[in-house]
């Protein structure tokens, strides 16, 4: 292929069915790229390492880590440099468990488009049960560009997102906090982008569907509720992230739009 290897990257603990869908709707989606995936599982007790060695086996383009001890999104930083990939690397939660036909080759198209792009989202499906973990539209400024392919600048997360190895290469690697295993290591990495000058932004209407929010995880209510409890504890570096992210999307929009946006 012409392409260069693209690296894909899933995190995942202790939610089997989450990871599994993920996990084929990633190979399937993606058949058509020079790739690999790789797997960083968080010290599962329920299978899932069983289930990602039975992968492995089927599809040589599978590399994986079994974690000794639940890393929580510390995994994402340490997946991050195993990557192999030379053109890109994304990352996706295990809970994205349905992704659009040709995801990856549409956010490419949109970083070929937007030089100063650095970080970018998939949009996300939204229903009666969650928001995916995406803000109200009212907090974007969009962007349109050839190709069908429209650029939402605002808050952004990290349910499934992709940087360029070059990015990666000049910001560093993800946040690793020893004490915490779930922290906004989202906020953190795109205010050191947007710091070295890259705007961030979500893929319109290319949707995956993320499902995070009690609803979708009543089957896995102690791993919900042990995330969510550790995510609120006390750190100012929570406070300082979130006005980071506010401060340098101002500074970007204005960059990127001019003075009377």
């Amino acid at each position: 292929m012409n392409n260069p290897l693209i690296s894909i990257l899933i995190v995942t603990h202790n939610r089997k069915g989450f990871f599994v869908k993920c996990l084929d709707a990633v190979i399937r989606t993606t058949s058509d790229l020079d790739r690999e995936i790789i797997i960083w599982d968080n010290c599962s007790t329920d299978g899932t390492a069983e289930i990602i060695k039975e992968y492995a086996e089927k599809h040589g383009f599978i590399r994986y880590n079994i974690s000794e001890n639940n890393d929580g999104v510390n995994g994402k930083s340490k997946a991050f440099e195993m990557a192999r990939g030379s053109g890109y690397i994304a990352c996706l939660d295990d809970d994205v468990i349905e992704l659009p036909e040709r995801w990856a080759e549409r956010m490419m198209k949109a970083f070929s488009l937007e030089p100063e792009l650095g970080y970018l989202a998939l949009d996300v499906v939204q229903n009666e049960h969650t928001t995916g973990a995406k803000y109200p539209a009212n907090n974007y400024t969009e962007k349109k560009y050839p190709d069908d392919v429209t650029l939402q600048f605002g808050p952004v997360g990290g349910w499934a997102f992709m940087i360029p190895r070059a990015v990666y290469e000049r910001v560093g690697r993800l946040r690793v906090m020893r004490n915490k295993i779930f922290f906004a290591e989202d906020g953190d990495y795109i205010t050191r982008c947007v710091n070295k000058g890259y705007t961030n932004a979500i893929l319109k209407d290319v949707k995956c569907f993320h499902a995070t929010g009690p609803y979708y995880n009543a089957d896995y209510t102690e791993v919900f509720d042990k995330k969510m409890k550790d995510f609120e504890k006390g750190d100012v570096d929570l406070h300082r992230i979130k006005r980071g992210i506010q401060s340098v999307y101002r500074r970007a929009l204005k960059k990127l739009f001019g003075k009377n946006r």
